[in-house]
């Protein structure tokens, strides 16, 4: 026993920054486990055969037998224990150096009151989805301002973040490209962060309202294999796990980046910074309660280039202008770009605040509020133009440059030069109650137990206000106008409800598990645009009543998942989820829209093989993926482009296949999974160019089609050395298998069918590989290669690729160094110093990635 409490002790301590926030070293050896040295103990007392395999249940490890002190309790869904030890002869008072002589010498230790002990487990793919882990010692390691950020390296996932802080960082997985917003799910604390009102560039998920030192962990389950989740998980889900504390802590960090920008007329040295502090406590051996203020400042470099690609050889007499710069489009057009939007400045304050109750030893309760203020503008557009006087030329009209005739054009009274900003204000809040529901020790060990998973949660915008002037402040020809347009998108909410229940040995058979529950789900919409008579102080005028949209969705849904283990290493998994699904209160145009309904029922079905280290599993899903409100209802225009909604459209209807083989290798695994996705009804905004005015028409655009193969080697410690080394790789295929025609008077009419399906590259590869110098040391090398695609849904953006407008393919390589520090008072620290897009590689999501950043970082724990 005493051997125990010994070894008990000596844990914790090696493991006392598993529950902070800076990772330090540690002198216990990195290649055993917490359980495996737990469970060697005694083998006389536990008695058998230990199991070590890390993704196997706790169950399995543990003798049905009488225990004595300390219990062991493992939380519901979690990778802990809290091991709770009584013993009315050993004090628990803190103890002096000669103390700890004395006592040690009595081989007597002492033992606190509650003890929590965190072990990470390697991400388990034998359930019906294959998913990814990522632990917040890892994520650590990246470059990261942002929480999108920490997905970047993961496989067959991309984030199309412009720049630090940008507010449209939509996410990709998989065959959903990253405007298919509404293909994935992302949650935070089981409360939804994903943006299912609106889509494409505008549906990004609300990142902002996490900041990036609140995560543990992240998972990642790819595909909708799950009935426990919607169709909107076509692509996958992410799920954000942050921490609460469990004791007095506090956190500060603090960053600083900067970006050296030089492309086109535009060089500047672009700044940003970020502030982090967080504090929590534990009272009572019950109740937690965490705040965190996160205040990022950033400055990105110009997201658009004004472009005529209409040039045509020859000068116009009396308008032969300078700073023109030819260029080849994306589409092999000659062309000249004659000015930029300018650099982009972003501000978002987030301040949260939790409060955990635990209502017994396994059932817990967080309530969640998370309040962001972010201001983003694009105030200084860069005009190359220059007349003979030297002065800019903003005016609309035909000009020539180097020899080249070109075009400015300004529709509907906009000009290219005007300048934007955007103000919104958000509120998120949440409960989740979580664990057994019932706190018997024996039931909890063994998994005799129902637990239970309930989230609520609300999310509204308290202002969103998007304004553009029609003119330049500094054109002189147009000094008096001061006009402009707003658009108010402060009416935008959602509601969430899920509730699910589980059992792991259901009656009491540990081949039989269950799983099943309630959701609920209700968006809504009302967007209004205004006329500025005073673009510099805000003052509106009249509505523009043709631009009034609104509407609401609804969905119930009720779903219900079993296991059965009918064979050693077999297993069988069948699930369904039947949805009922409404459209209301749609106005699109100020025209009223009928009502509509859906109610599919969508199977799901899994068979799984585990042999030895190897596992083997097939998936398969249908789906019947809703339209959005911005889908269905949201009509948008500007100067040069009006976007229009559909509120007939169709349910995307897949089929969808996932076969896995994995090995398990020492410290790691290696894994391969094959996809298909086959989707009838596919929604997609088609865009149509008339001299330089685009329209986007939301439509079903027939049956897409994505095969793919995809290879993960994740493995730690590689041959005993200090060397951690992580590599993915995917290929794909995206197609339209049947679609329309599409009209078109600049590109030309065309068929969409056999066209590859946009923003989806054939290839994606990641590595990141960590190198311990020493214990309190570590280098980190990661790449990012992404292969190009196409921008254009005829497929004719063929030219040069590494220009605005193209989807370029490229490759990122990122270096960063943590060394960490622990003051003799008690003080932790790390520095950090980093670069991301080391080799300054320009490259094109349509609008241009940053190039090279640098980074230092410096954080303090208390």
């Amino acid at each position: 026993m005493k051997l125990l409490v010994i070894s008990l002790f000596l844990s914790l301590a090696s493991h006392s920054w598993a529950i902070e926030n800076i990772e330090q070293p540690i002198k216990s050896s990195s290649e055993h486990n917490f359980l495996a040295r737990l469970f060697q103990l005694d083998k006389k007392t536990t008695g058998g055969k230990i199991n070590h395999d890390k993704s196997s249940h706790l169950s399995a490890n543990i003798i049905k037998k009488a225990a004595p002190a300390p219990l062991m309790v493992a939380a519901a869904g979690e990778t802990s224990l809290t091991i709770k030890v009584k013993n009315k002869g050993i004090s628990s008072k803190r103890l002096t150096k000669n103390d700890k002589k004395s006592e040690a010498d009595k081989k007597v230790a002492t033992v606190f009151k509650e003890m929590v002990v965190t072990e990470e487990f390697e991400a388990d793919s034998h359930y019906a989805s294959p998913s990814t882990r990522l632990t917040r010692k890892e994520i650590e390691l990246q470059n990261t301002q942002t929480t999108e950020e920490v997905l970047k390296f993961q496989p067959s996932l991309q984030i199309r973040q412009r720049y630090v802080g940008d507010p449209n960082g939509v996410l990709g997985i998989r065959g959903a490209d990253m405007f298919a917003t509404a293909r994935n799910m992302v949650y935070a604390d089981g409360l939804p962060i994903h943006n299912h009102l609106q889509g494409t560039w505008n549906g990004a998920p609300r990142w902002s309202l996490v900041g990036p030192n609140e995560i543990d962990k992240v998972d990642i389950i790819y595909g909708p294999f799950s009935a426990e989740y919607s169709s909107n998980s076509v692509g996958g889900v992410v799920n954000l796990k942050t921490r609460m504390p469990r004791k007095r802590e506090m956190y500060v960090e603090s960053s600083l980046f900067v970006q050296p920008y030089k492309k086109y007329g535009s060089k500047a040295t672009l700044i940003g910074n970020r502030q982090y502090v967080s504090a929590g406590d534990r009272f009572f051996d019950k109740i937690s309660v965490f705040a965190a203020y996160n205040r990022l400042e950033a400055e990105g470099q110009p997201q658009s280039y004004h472009i005529d690609t209409s040039t045509s050889a020859g000068t116009i007499a009396g308008s032969d202008l300078t700073g023109g710069i030819h260029e080849t489009s994306s589409r092999g057009q000659e062309s000249v770009i004659f000015g930029d939007s300018g650099p982009e400045k972003v501000t978002t304050d987030l301040m949260k605040f939790k409060l955990g109750y635990d209502i017994n030893h396994s059932l817990k309760a967080i309530f969640t509020a998370a309040y962001e203020n972010r201001v983003r503008s694009a105030r200084n557009p860069k005009n190359y133009l220059r007349n003979s006087s030297g002065q800019k030329v903003f005016g609309a009209g035909t000009y020539s440059t180097g020899g080249r005739t070109f075009s400015v054009d300004n529709k509907w009274g906009f000009s290219k030069f005007g300048i934007n900003e955007d103000k919104r204000q958000t509120l998120q809040l949440g409960l989740n109650l979580q664990g057994a529901l019932t706190d018997d020790i024996t039931h909890k060990l063994i998994g005799h137990n129902w637990f239970i998973d309930t989230t609520t949660s609300h999310f509204n915008v308290l202002k969103d206000r998007r304004a553009k002037s029609k003119y330049n402040p500094y054109d002189t020809n147009s000094p008096t106008n001061n006009t402009g347009t707003v658009d108010d998108y402060r009416r935008f909410s959602w509601f969430n409800h899920d509730i699910k229940l589980s059992n792991q040995k259901l009656f009491g058979f540990k081949e039989l598990g269950f799983t099943g529950g309630y959701h609920f789900d209700e968006y809504k919409m009302k967007y209004r645009q205004y006329n500025l008579t005073d673009y510099a102080n805000m003052i509106r005028g009249t509505e523009k009543t043709n631009k009034y949209n609104k509407g609401q969705t609804r969905t119930h849904a009720f779903f219900a998942q079993g296991a059965y283990r009918f064979a050693p290493g077999w297993d069988i998994t069948a699930g369904i989820r039947q949805e009922f699904w409404q459209a209301s209160n749609g106005v699109v145009e100020n025209q009223m829209l009928a009502s509509r309904k859906m109610s599919p029922t969508t199977p799901k079905f899994s068979i799984g093989y585990q042999p030895n280290k190897w596992k083997f599993r097939y998936s398969w899903a249908r789906t019947h993926r809703f339209p959005t409100i911005s889908e269905l209802f949201q009509t948008l225009s500007s100067g040069t482009h009006v976007q229009m909604a559909n509120a007939n459209l169709k349910a995307e209807n897949g089929m969808h296949h996932n076969f896995m083989i994995e090995y398990g290798i020492p410290k790691g695994y290696l894994r391969v999974n094959i996809f298909r996705d086959d989707i009838k009804n596919a929604i997609n905004r088609v865009r149509t160019l008339d001299e330089g005015f685009s329209t986007t028409a939301t439509q079903n655009i027939g049956t897409t089609s994505t095969t793919g193969v995809e290879f993960i080697y994740n493995q730690k410690r590689i041959a005993r050395t200090p060397i951690d080394f992580m590599l993915n790789f995917t290929w794909m295929d995206a197609k339209i298998e049947d679609g329309p025609m599409v009209t078109d008077s600049t590109f030309g009419n065309y068929s969409l069918k056999n066209k590859k399906i946009i923003r989806l590259p054939h290839y994606r590869l990641n590595f990141f590989t960590t190198y311990h110098i020493t214990r309190a040391w570590d280098f980190n090398v990661g790449g990012r290669f992404t292969s190009d695609s196409f921008n254009d849904l005829d497929n004719g953006d063929k030219g040069k690729q590494h220009v605005f407008g193209a989807q370029s393919d490229f490759f990122f390589l990122d270096l960063k160094t943590n060394y960490r520090y622990k003051f003799k008072n008690g003080i932790k620290s790390r520095i950090s110093a980093g670069i991301t897009n080391v080799n300054n590689m320009q490259a094109y999501v349509h609008h241009p990635y940053p190039q090279r950043t640098f980074l230092v970082e410096a954080a303090f724990s208390f």
